[in-house]
């Protein structure tokens, strides 16, 4: 790595460590303000329904789900991180996957070539393709698009002439401005037989390596280490705050005493059913008591009787 490359890094790793400090001092004093309103008895309410309710189980699905991601997205950035710093490509099996940083083999550039292989067409790609590439493969057939390394990076043209007694390999960009006789070897120098790593398989996934390119850069590493601090720290903070609520509902709620839910249930009156039959058409009837209430009490058998006396 160069030094502007490493005083870059540098500069985002403080600036990181710096907003994220702040960041934490913040939460810290919320959750601060937090515990004393949790003291003060201010969520009682809501406390006993979380943490007594039989809808607060299905909560721990999501909690799983939010942990599985939080981990396959770390894993991604750190197997980035240390493939980009080995200048390495991550292979699975035979196959690699490389974006495609540039237009060189978006489209002819020279019409006569066009004319002359249109079957140059079906293995071209733009920029921010995903391409597959063959990390294994035999022998070199002109035609056919390689990828072959130039320093720290990989170019990907398509291979022109290829001398075997010599093992030089000419490459070019379809849609490249070459003079006449010029190939990659006036841009890149000579390239050999042992410089070339993959072999295009014709596979691509178009446009959506524009994110990764993204993702690879200065700004794009820091996004992506930024989205996982403020995952990592929530997860933090709700640990705290789901602490401090258990605490506070050891101290309010009484094993003796029924889950809200239990209660709001038994207080709903059940109505007591007199009578059931059905009529001629089939249809079921039921009939059921009128509870007493407050204002109009029911009467006993002795003021009944009185009643019709006085009649």
């Amino acid at each position: 790595m160069t030094s502007i490359t490493i005083i870059t890094i540098v500069v985002v790793a403080l600036l990181t460590v710096i907003i994220f400090g702040l960041a934490w001092l913040g939460w810290s004093s919320c959750i601060k303000s937090y515990k004393m309103e949790v003291s003060q008895g201010k969520y009682d309410d809501a406390i006993l329904k979380e943490y007594h309710s039989k809808k607060s189980k299905s909560g721990l699905v999501g909690i799983i789900c939010s942990y599985l991601a939080l981990t396959i997205l770390a894993g991604l950035f750190i197997t980035g991180v240390v493939y980009k710093a080995r200048g390495e490509n991550l292979a699975i099996g035979n196959q690699t996957a490389l974006v495609i940083k540039t237009g060189s083999m978006s489209d002819y550039y020279d019409k006569d070539l066009a004319d002359k292989h249109p079957e140059y067409k079906i293995s071209q790609f733009d920029i921010g393709d995903i391409c597959i590439f063959e990390t294994n493969f035999n022998d070199l057939v002109e035609g056919e698009v390689y990828g072959y390394k130039y320093k720290d990076i990989i170019i990907t043209h398509r291979l022109w002439k290829y001398n075997r007694e010599t093992g030089c390999c000419e490459f070019r960009g379809d849609n490249n401005f070459y003079p006449e006789n010029i190939s990659d070897v006036a841009y890149y120098g000579t390239v050999y037989r042992e410089d070339i790593v993959y072999h295009y398989t014709g596979k691509k996934i178009p446009c959506i390596g524009a994110f990764i390119l993204y993702a690879q850069s200065i700004f794009g590493i820091w996004s992506l280490a930024g989205i996982i601090g403020v995952a990592v720290s929530s997860e933090i903070v709700y640990y705290q705050i789901n602490k401090i609520n258990k605490a506070r509902d050891n101290i309010i709620y009484k094993p003796e005493e029924k889950p809200i839910e239990e209660v709001e249930q038994e207080e709903k009156p059940k109505k007591k059913l007199k009578a059931k039959f059905k009529r001629r058409d089939g249809t079921l009837v039921e009939i059921y008591a009128k509870e007493p209430t407050a204002e109009a009490p029911s009467k006993t058998h002795e003021e009944k009787e009185g009643a019709e006396d006085e009649k």
